[in-house]
């Protein structure tokens, strides 16, 4: 199963390189947690299956150890106070553009009325969420969600910069503003 996880966090990976402005990202997390609690964190371990790019992983992980660290949190092999699982997942999608009726004569090697056209293209989309758990409670009390279109054929420059823009996004509103106490 975590082999399974795994390609799909990889298949994800290849399709956030290709991701550029148009990342959408959506966050959800526990109103009731105090993350001003959270001062470091660990990933969960995962098995990586060979065809995985474990340059691919490394980039993403880092892209994101860099947006912890500039969020003044640090990265610890023992005690953590949450973890972070990561998951994956890539879709086919359809795009269908209908270009209408065409009324009136048209020149070409057919002359006469035309009809317009549809044209029907297909393109990878990939999701990747990030959830955070709380290592006392083992729940999670934090996610985050990028969505964006795969361009796997990217230089290994423009994979760091795309990473770097999807985790500085999807960590945008992380940790959550503090509840005003109660008086």
């Amino acid at each position: 199963m975590r082999t399974a996880n795994f390609f799909l966090i990889l298949l994800f990976l290849t399709a956030m390189t290709g991701c550029g402005p148009s990342i959408s990202v959506n966050h959800d997390y526990d109103p009731a947690f105090n993350f001003t609690t959270l001062k470091t964190y660990e990933w969960l371990k995962i098995t990586v299956p060979e065809q995985a790019s474990e340059l691919k992983i490394k980039r993403f992980m880092n892209a994101i150890d860099n947006e912890m660290t500039a969020k003044g949190l640090t990265r610890v092999a023992e005690n953590p106070d949450f973890y972070i699982a990561v998951q994956g997942l890539t879709d086919t999608k359809l795009d269908v553009t209908n270009y209408g009726y065409s009324y009136g004569p048209y020149y070409g090697p057919y002359h006469g009325w035309g009809t317009g056209g549809t044209s029907v293209t297909t393109y990878e989309e990939g999701t990747i969420i990030l959830d955070f758990i709380d290592t006392k409670s083992k729940q999670v009390c934090w996610r985050g969600v990028a969505v964006g279109t795969v361009e796997p054929e990217l230089s290994a420059e423009k994979q760091e910069q795309k990473f770097a823009l999807a985790a500085t996004k999807l960590l945008s509103k992380f940790p959550p503003p503090a509840k005003p106490e109660a008086k």
